[in-house]
């Protein structure tokens, strides 16, 4: 009766345990099944002849925090009719296995969320097991694609190349896969061998092999700049004039200025009166900073108070502005929202953005930072899709 009971709670069907041992480190539960008529697997005769058996101990999920082994007295029987020798079968082991099937189960949970060190260590599997079990059950094909497309790179630097690619669904907020690199190449093969006619909007930043590949493999998709990657040219040329100008400061100036250039990026109406006499004192020491600050405060009314009746309008004006600045580092800018100028505008028209995909972008690093690198690109796909999925 209480054989019964426990081996209800361990999830053992049909078997019988005949003791159980509470080792310092682990458990060790000695199960053996009981005899039976078997199914020859050559001839499909029965029989219920005992050749021999043997002990043969398997790794189980832990019990009560503690490390667990059956230890099972594994019989094997002899066909009558064609002399063939075989193992009996087994509801929670697998052929050739040292591990039962719920550790393997518990294995492919815990690896979603975990690093391979720490599943080994929670399972008690050796770590390139774990890895090879991984490999084997974890894989992914993606076969759609979505109507409004986001692409976006990030940082893995995989055995790929320095680069990996992420698509993605910034409605449904949906991740499809990650690829290989961001070369033009490989990304036109990738999105050869898809169904590309449903794609009717690609969220990009402002790299111009995603521009080439949206307009030579999608059908006339509307291209969208992400809002951030325009933004912060505004911010990179307003440091850029900052860190030209502190140059001729003196030391005292050049340290305040350094301590005090958040200051420059905060909205003009948020400044208080100190901060605008600290702002003053330096536009007093260089003219081209001031230049620089209206120039931001112009660009960032135009952000603010734009929409699809007036943006391109509204754009225009920041051109001439920029232009009457004479600052070489705005004029960088200019000639970049010039050539993106279609896309940008679309930014005010759509209210699509990659912010999806970069919050992914974070995610993968973290999952890469707590795996200590994962050079092998394919494991490296497959880990990020099966914990983001």
């Amino acid at each position: 009766m209480h054989s019964h009971f426990i081996t209800k709670l361990l999830g053992l069907e049909d078997v019988e345990i005949t003791h159980v041992e509470d080792q310092i480190t682990h458990f060790e539960i000695h199960i053996q099944t009981p005899v039976k008529v078997q199914k020859c697997p050559c001839c499909q005769k029965e029989t219920s002849s005992v050749h021999d058996d043997r002990i043969q101990k398997i790794r189980d999920v832990k019990v009560f925090e503690k490390y667990c082994f059956l230890i099972l007295r594994k019989r094997r029987y002899r066909c009558k009719s064609c002399g063939k020798r075989f193992y009996e079968p087994y509801s929670f082991l697998e052929r050739y296995q040292g591990h039962t099937k719920r550790l393997l189960q518990a294995l492919l949970v815990k690896v979603r969320e975990y690093n391979f060190k720490q599943v080994a260590k929670e399972t008690g599997l050796g770590h390139s097991t774990v890895i090879r079990l991984f490999d084997k059950y974890y894989s992914y094909d993606n076969k759609a694609l979505p109507k409004v497309l986001a692409i976006d790179e990030w940082k893995g630097t995989s055995e790929t190349g320095k680069y990996q690619c992420i698509i993605g669904d910034p409605v449904n907020r949906r991740l499809y896969d990650i690829i290989p690199n961001r070369n033009l190449s490989t990304l036109k093969e990738y999105f050869r061998t898809l169904p590309r006619e449903k794609i009717q909007m690609v969220v990009m930043d402002m790299w111009q092999p995603y521009k080439t590949l949206a307009l030579k493999s999608f059908d006339k998709p509307i291209l969208v700049v992400d809002r951030f990657h325009y933004v912060r040219h505004n911010v990179w040329a307003l440091e850029r004039v900052r860190k030209r100008v502190q140059k001729n400061f003196q030391e005292k100036d050049r340290k305040s200025m350094k301590k005090l250039r958040y200051l420059l990026h905060k909205p003009h109406a948020h400044l208080n009166a100190d901060e605008m006499e600290q702002l003053n004192y330096f536009f007093s020491l260089a003219p081209d900073l001031k230049k620089a600050y209206i120039v931001k405060e112009t660009f960032h009314k135009w952000l603010k108070e734009s929409d699809k009746t007036n943006a391109k309008r509204n754009l225009e004006h920041l051109y001439k502005v920029i232009e009457e600045s004479g600052l070489e580092e705005y004029q960088y800018m200019k000639r970049t929202f010039k050539n993106w100028e279609k896309e940008i505008l679309n930014s005010f028209l759509f209210p699509y953005t990659n912010g999806f995909i970069e919050g992914i972008n974070h995610k993968i690093k973290v999952i890469k930072r707590m795996s200590y690198g994962i050079r092998n690109f394919k494991r490296l796909r497959n880990k990020a899709l099966c914990s983001l999925i």
